[in-house]
């Protein structure tokens, strides 16, 4: 469930045992994902023209070779979809007149305590090009393309303060697909349905360019791939995510969806990835996300709560606990909405006797008040 400015809402597509088929098309035209679609590759790792929403996110902790300095980061691309009867045409002008990309990087330098992060917006065509066949992304100060051969992936991000961030990954692990008969939904609504593919454990190796120097880095990411053509319900606020990445070779994914009311959506979830990439999952009556303690931004004012409690009861495991601790406070991204902020950020994962048991990325939407608007 990413960042907030796709304005999305996920979901598996059960409500309570009963199957409720999605429509062919949303509202606003755009094709709806549909049910038991087993992605191809290389062609599902790239754009899907005809759906309203889609997103490429990456997040990752590194560490220097040499220093073992250590870094987190984020590459975000998002597509938002133009007119859905000319989404699949063409484009003539040179600087496109249909898709909409927007780009998030950010980099956490955990030792200096510094955290520099971007925005930028544009529309398909000289600086935002993405391929429909495979995975080949052009978008502002991020580069994206797939070595079909070996099986990985290369990703150039660049920095507003002239940082660049040159990272190859290779997958770990096959492609999970989340939710029900491949279907993620978060919402009554039956067209409230994406693909949710994600790549739960990357092996990053390459090199942070940063005041002059080559930093050679080494780590682990997490890349998610998601098309949806739905928008955030009226009755919810925003929204608790994380990835955990844990010691012993498994994944953890969670989130909880906030409600206007300060409750939780019923379809928020928790996943587990075992060691051979295969997924259990509870929903909302069966784990709670508990705070543990809050951080201020000086900036916008916004109070988030970066430490966080989640306990969960197994289907076979009994009750289990993670908690996340930030790796750095001020990892706020501020775009060009104020209200639009979130946190998204480095964290350690803890058990519930205090020992460190893995590393996470958590995100934290719509603090600001911002995600009622509609961008499409």
């Amino acid at each position: 469930m990413k960042l907030l400015l796709t304005l999305l809402v996920l979901s598996s597509n059960i409500v309570w045992g009963k199957w409720i088929e999605p429509p062919a098309r949303s509202a606003k035209g755009y094709r709806v994902p549909t049910p038991d679609y087993q992605p191809v590759l290389p062609r599902d790792h790239g754009s899907h023209p005809e759906h309203g929403i889609e997103w490429w996110y990456w997040v990752g902790h590194l560490n220097a070779v040499d220093s073992g300095k250590n870094f987190g980061f984020q590459s975000t691309i998002f597509r938002l979809a133009g007119d859905p009867e000319k989404s699949g045409e063409t484009q003539s002008e040179p600087f496109g007149n249909q898709n909409l990309f927007l780009v998030h990087t950010a980099l956490s330098d955990l030792e200096e305590e510094k955290y520099i992060h971007h925005e930028r917006v544009m529309r398909e065509g000289w600086q935002a090009r993405s391929s429909e066949k495979t995975l080949s992304l052009t978008v502002g100060g991020v580069k994206v393309s797939l070595l079909e051969k070996e099986n990985r992936h290369k990703v150039v991000t660049r920095y507003p303060d002239g940082a660049k961030l040159e990272l190859m990954f290779k997958p770990a692990k096959p492609l999970v697909s989340f939710g029900d008969r491949g279907l993620s939904r978060k919402g009554a609504d039956p067209a409230s349905v994406s693909w949710y593919w994600s790549y739960t454990r990357l092996e990053a190796k390459g090199t942070l360019f940063q005041n002059g120097e080559e930093i050679a880095v080494e780590g682990i990411a997490w890349m998610d791939h998601e098309i949806s053509s739905s928008q955030l319900g009226e009755d919810l606020a925003g929204w608790d995510w994380t990835c955990m990445q844990l010691d012993d070779g498994t994944e953890l994914k969670a989130y909880r969806l906030r409600k206007k009311d300060g409750g939780s959506d019923p379809w928020s979830a928790v996943y587990w990835i075992d060691q051979k990439g295969n997924t259990e999952r509870v929903y909302a009556d069966s784990f709670t996300w508990k705070t543990l303690d809050t951080w201020t931004s000086p900036k916008t004012g916004l109070q988030y709560p970066t430490s966080v409690e989640v306990s969960v009861k197994h289907p076979t495991n009994g009750q289990q606990v993670y908690q996340l601790r930030p790796l750095l406070d001020a990892q706020e991204f501020t775009g060009n909405r104020a209200d639009n902020a979130y946190w998204e950020g480095a964290c350690e994962v803890l058990n519930e006797d205090g020992k460190r048991i893995g590393v996470a990325y958590l995100e934290l939407a719509g603090y600001g008040g911002g995600l009622g608007a509609r961008l499409n």
